[in-house]
């Protein structure tokens, strides 16, 4: 009997063994066929140009769309526009919207999405499908979004609206600033990225970029206009939001260069050119 048992204890553990070499040939068959196949392989799929619209129209005749109220864009994809994505809202300063700019003008897009800039990044070209949208102007910047009875646009707010307007494709070029002064600044140069030389904050008064809610008497968070000159006479104001990342941050009083969009805003009741910057990158002494 003690025989009959080793026996057959040895036949299953045999059987056991060639089962598991057999598995063993099986499993490097089936991975050289894959590497074979190119089964093991997660690249991101290859951009295909023919899905992504046309362009119709430079941003330029876009705004010329506009004549002073907000414009409902229709015409079954007539309206198409192309630019490179020009600013980030990674540091807060610029929320649930984004910036394309063309050779011609800029745009806003009204997204009303969280963290745009891991989607639409930095210098990425994109291409906007107007039809159904609202034209608008806020700040002198144009805007692409949704009608609103409050605003001149609203923002989409939903990826699937989003998804329906806006196309990126893997081209990307970097928009170079436009250099100006503030002695000589152009409404049609307004949502477009630019650079100011030799600015100096005004008063040279040791203050931060805007009040965070750590730095706020109310606290709350709060935005803050900062007047930088090139000479007596000219200036420009910095415009920050209570929001961003950097806004208690220490604002330099030596000389800099100041990079970011024109826009308008109000400051003492009088209509002043704004830069806004995306981060602190933007300020270089």
């Amino acid at each position: 009997m003690r025989n009959c048992g080793f026996h057959i204890r040895f036949t299953a553990g045999r059987r056991f063994r060639l089962l598991r070499l057999a598995a063993g040939a099986w499993l490097l068959s089936l991975a050289g066929c894959f590497e074979g196949c190119d089964y093991d392989r997660f690249d991101p799929p290859e951009p295909h140009p023919a899905d992504v619209p046309v362009p119709t129209m430079s941003i330029a005749t876009l705004r010329s769309l506009y004549k002073g109220d907000p414009v409902s864009v229709t015409g079954k994809r007539s309206v198409v526009v192309s630019g490179n994505v020009t600013t980030s809202d990674r540091e807060g300063n610029f929320f649930r919207s984004f910036f394309i700019e063309d050779e011609t003008g800029a745009v806003e897009i009204r997204a009303g999405l969280y963290d745009l800039h891991a989607v639409y990044r930095l210098g990425q070209q994109v291409t906007v499908v107007a039809d159904s949208l609202t034209l608008g102007l806020t700040g002198g910047v144009l805007q692409l979004g949704l009608a609103s009875s409050a605003y001149e646009t609203d923002y989409m707010g939903h990826r699937v609206v989003v998804d329906r307007h806006v196309f990126r494709n893997e081209r990307f070029e970097t928009v170079t600033p436009r250099p100006v002064t503030p002695a000589r600044l152009d409404d049609e140069w307004l949502g477009t990225l630019v650079r100011f030389d030799g600015m100096r904050l005004d008063g040279a008064v040791d203050t931060t970029w805007a009040l965070p809610a750590s730095l706020s008497p109310s606290g709350t968070p709060q935005n803050v206009n900062l007047k930088f000159r090139s000479s007596p006479s000219d200036s420009i104001y910095v415009y920050t939001s209570g929001y961003a990342n950097f806004a208690g941050d220490r604002v330099p009083t030596a000389p800099v260069s100041l990079t970011g969009i024109l826009m308008q805003g109000k400051v003492g009741g009088r209509t002043v050119y704004q830069v806004k910057l995306r981060d602190l990158q933007d300020v270089e002494q």
